[in-house]
């Protein structure tokens, strides 16, 4: 597995940074029922967990 290519960010900076914060919104705004009842630290999880995954979707839509 190439791990330079999934630890970097992906060109045009712009278009990456815009399906990312869509991704997270929207994976907060799901799971919102989720961390709401378990305070902060399971919303710090929850943001995390968010983060990632719309970083790999977004390089993998970038990549086609």
């Amino acid at each position: 597995m190439n791990w330079k290519w999934l630890l970097t960010g992906a060109e045009p900076r712009m278009r990456y940074g815009l399906l990312v914060a869509i991704g997270v919104v929207v994976m907060m705004t799901l799971t919102y029922s989720i961390w709401a009842p378990g305070g902060r630290g399971m919303a710090a999880f929850a943001a995390i967990a968010a983060v990632i995954i719309s970083h790999i979707s977004a390089k993998l839509i970038m990549k086609k």
